[in-house]
């Protein structure tokens, strides 16, 4: 764990645990653990988990750091992708027809 292991974290077989159930902080306040480094019951170290703390993690920090602001969670497939030479594709829009 290097110099990590120094911060008060707590550390059970070389990694840190977190507070799955809600955000995966770790036992200081402020301070999260995701991915590989991070431990709790029943934690599945894939990189699919890795992916899916980022974005449960990344909503309560922005709630941390942006108190009095609404976290609003934005998919691609409804305002479309900017592309880095300011292009902007969006999916085409699709008729759903009912079957008779």
């Amino acid at each position: 764990m290097g110099p990590i292991a120094d911060w008060g974290l707590e550390i059970e077989k070389n990694a840190i645990k977190v507070n799955n159930a809600k955000d995966y902080q770790t036992n200081i306040p402020g301070v999260f653990a995701i991915g590989d480094v991070n431990t709790y019951e029943g934690k599945l170290k894939l990189i699919l988990s890795g992916f899916h703390e980022a974005a449960v993690m990344c909503q309560y920090a922005y709630n941390i750091i942006n108190p009095n602001k609404k976290y609003v969670l934005k998919y691609t497939t409804v305002g479309g992708v900017h592309g880095f030479d300011g292009s902007s594709k969006e999916a085409k829009k699709a008729v759903v027809k009912a079957i008779k």
